[in-house]
């Protein structure tokens, strides 16, 4: 062989073994490189993990605290007005007030201590339990020091029974503690509000000591812990100590008794140097890890292009693990809106970041009424349907002004800017409207109570709770949408509260009284008639007017009650004067729109007057035009049958509505009683005369006889004579009086009325 030859050989032997050891020193590098970039891979995924972890114990401390403090505000109210009140502490008094005070508030029993450690406990669901003496418990020792208190505890009535107990101090006007005020709340409320739904369901939540132990856990099956985090798994005193003693969230990692490799989150609470700890399992993170590992090693086996598919799959997968977090964590699974975890935080740092001075905040809270008629009516799937609806109509209202969400079942809340009251109610106006438009057989009719926002001290718990108080004063309120918070609304709210719990013992006890209000026949000027009106007299309080009592009586349903107690003193008081041998004078008595949901009614009636053979023209029926436009053909047919009975139909306020000629062209009444709107507008104008004078001739053409009521001047009852008015009613002829007053106007005075 050659020289030359064997040259080339060499030549290209050296040039094999070179690529040869290129290629060996790429693979060693490309695999290097991969086993590098999957170390990363996974420290990446675990510093993920970690984070949202600890995000979640973040979310479930803040709803804790939130939920801790709204119920110490409520507390400290209570103990604001008991201080103010020295009296109510005394121990003839503490029950009535106790009783009193827990029906407005969401505890599940409260109870006052006085400092001999004698306790008076009142449990809404059990009543009251006997005296006992508290001196050793440790709420006790606490806030008799001056100090609040809360924790965990067993029920003292009920040991398998775990509560959370609230106490604080009172305190007189010098300082001195008299007494400690103390509340209790249910355990599973708290779960709730802590319990955050994320990692599909994974994750669970405790409440731990300063030693670890748990004294609030999970009650879901998926709970495996003993009674300390750190019984189950082995942790180094350096690892244990961190997690218990610092005041910053600590995460780390651990394999459970079974060998399950799991993640720990430990965030402190804020009370008691408690901590919220948040577990999760490795594996229910995420469903992706292997498949991650599987494109590692295809990157090491594709070299360069594998990496970037490798790199860019990550990305993708940390993006939709931080929006799968975020869904599941704080949106409302229903509407896809914020739900109320989320909103008091969103909502907290729209606050802080905002000058309410510069520019107002309110919080608006909203609700359909009787919406549980939609799921009854067709199903929950198109109540779902629904709600994702309202909340979009929501949305659009709101757009870049605030922030709203789904509270729980139809109950929305809402932050938003506004400038004057006026921009928000055109904002309840424009949700009313669309509401209204909404294409579906049942009405959609909302309520609203806003709250102003003027001290940021309040939390935002607190803050929905005062526009929830406002909002319960409209319900029921025909044409009534909205209402503005204030302190006199707390007040009010009382003083229904107070009207609630002596309404029935009122009404066993006949302190509800009836006063006869004489009508006017204006062609003899002699009476011929009256209106049956309801008085409370109270034991304590004197005469209460109905203003007070009967608007909440129609939002509760009691007024149906009341109703008939009048209606049956009206057939006694009409038997006494047959049996006395004086000719009665109809009694009108009045028809809630209430009734008219029962389908008795007509039976009620004609059972009274059966009752005490009370021939049916002395008993005249009164109902307000509203009435008529809740179920036009119910209240149509219902009438048609009592006129047939023999009984006289009256249409009370005709005149105020807008469809006041349409509801006299469709409905059957005998009587139409004007509103005394009409009576003051002919008295000033004359296009105010013409309107009363056609009215008046209409009706009769109608032959329905004419009542016109308020007159309180000669000059107005002039004007219905000249207008052909039938009957008149006002201050000018009579009062409302009592029975036997009225009894002494019509039948014992000179020209007395007689047979």
């Amino acid at each position: 062989m050659s020289v030359y030859l064997v040259s080339k050989l060499e030549a290209e032997k050296k040039k094999r073994t070179q690529v040869a050891l290129g290629v060996s020193l790429l693979v060693v590098a490309i695999f290097s490189i991969s086993v590098i970039f999957f170390q990363l891979l996974l420290r990446n995924e675990r510093i993920e993990i970690e984070s949202h972890i600890t995000e979640v114990a973040k979310q479930s401390a803040q709803a804790a605290n939130i939920m801790i403090a709204g119920d110490f505000q409520t507390l400290a109210l209570y103990a604001h007005l008991l201080e103010k009140n020295p009296k109510a502490l005394d121990r003839k008094n503490v029950d009535k007030c106790l009783e009193k005070a827990i029906t407005n508030t969401r505890f599940l029993s409260m109870a006052i201590a006085y400092p001999d450690g004698q306790v008076r406990i009142y449990d809404s669901r059990k009543g009251f339990y006997p005296y006992q003496n508290v001196k050793s418990f440790r709420y006790f020792q606490t806030a008799i020091k001056g100090k609040k208190f809360v924790d965990f505890i067993n029920n003292y009535y009920d040991e398998d029974k775990l509560i959370v107990l609230f106490a604080i101090p009172l305190k007189d006007a010098k300082g001195n503690v008299m007494g400690v005020l103390t509340a209790s709340q249910r355990v599973s409320d708290f779960i709730n509000a802590i319990d955050i739904t994320a990692f599909n369901d994974q994750a669970v939540v405790h409440i731990i000591d300063n030693e670890g132990h748990i004294i609030l856990r999970d009650t879901s099956p998926k709970t495996v812990l003993k009674s300390s985090i750190f019984e189950t798994n082995e942790v180094n005193d350096k690892v244990r100590k961190e997690a218990l003693q610092s005041t910053n969230p600590v995460s780390y990692w651990f394999k459970d008794e079974n060998g399950v490799k799991k993640v720990a989150a430990f965030v402190p609470l804020g009370y008691n140097n408690w901590k919220v700890l948040a577990i999760l399992p490795f594996s229910s993170i995420n469903h992706n890890t292997k498949m991650v590992l599987r494109y590692a090693i295809l990157f090491f086996l594709l070299i360069n292009t594998l990496v970037v598919i490798a790199v860019r799959y990550n990305w993708i997968v940390r993006q939709r693990s931080d929006n799968m977090i975020m869904d599941l964590a704080l949106q409302d699974d229903v509407t896809n809106s914020l739900n109320k975890t989320s909103f008091y935080i969103e909502s907290e740092k729209m606050l802080l970041k905002t000058d309410i001075e510069e520019e107002p905040l309110a919080i608006l809270v909203m609700d359909i009424d009787n919406f549980k008629v939609i799921n009854e009516v067709y199903n929950v799937k198109k109540g779902d349907k629904v709600l994702r609806d309202i909340a979009k109509i929501i949305s659009k209202a709101v757009a870049e002004n605030g922030i709203y969400a789904r509270l729980n079942d139809d109950n929305f809340a809402i932050m938003m800017k506004y400038d004057t009251d006026e921009d928000l109610i055109g904002f309840v106006d424009d949700i009313t409207d669309e509401l209204a438009s909404y294409k579906l057989n049942i009405k959609l009719v909302p309520s609203f109570g806003i709250f102003k926002i003027a001290d940021r001290s309040l939390t935002i718990n607190a803050m929905c709770d005062r526009a929830n108080i406002a909002k319960r004063t409209v319900k029921g309120l025909v044409g009534e949408r909205y209402a503005f918070f204030d302190e006199s609304l707390s007040k009010a709210i009382l003083e229904d509260k107070q009207i609630e719990d002596e309404m029935k013992q009122a009404l066993e006890e006949h302190q509800f009284e009836m006063y006869l209000q004489p009508k006017i026949s204006m062609a003899t000027m002699q009476p011929c008639g009256s209106e049956a009106l309801i008085r409370w007299n109270h034991p304590k309080k004197g005469l209460i007017p109905p203003y007070k009592f009967i608007p909440l009586f129609e939002r509760n349903g009691f007024v149906v009650e009341v109703d008939k107690y009048i209606w049956e003193e009206a057939c006694k008081t009409i038997r006494k004067w047959l049996d006395e041998g004086k000719e009665p004078l109809p009694i009108s008595v009045n028809l809630s729109r209430i009734h008219f949901k029962y389908d008795d009614l007509v039976e009620v009636i004609q059972g009274l007057v059966q009752k005490y053979n009370v021939p049916q023209k002395y008993f005249e029926l009164e109902l307000t035009e509203s009435a008529f436009l809740d179920n036009e053909g119910a209240v149509n047919s219902t009438l048609i049958r009592l006129q047939e009975l023999g009984f006289t139909i009256a249409m009370d306020d005709f005149g105020v509505g807008y469809s006041s000629l349409n509801m006299l062209r469709k409905l059957p009444v005998n009587v139409l009683k004007l509103d005394r709107g009409f009576i003051n507008e002919a008295t000033c104008t004359e296009r105010g005369f013409i309107v009363l004078n056609h009215v008046i001739h209409m009706a009769k053409d109608l032959k329905a006889t004419v009542v016109c009521e308020g007159i309180e001047t000669e000059e107005q009852a002039e004007t219905l004579k000249n207008a052909g008015c039938d009957i008149a009613q006002g201050f000018l002829y009579a009062k409302p009086m009592p029975v036997k007053e009225y009894e002494d106007y019509v039948y014992n005075h000179e020209g007395a009325y007689s047979k």
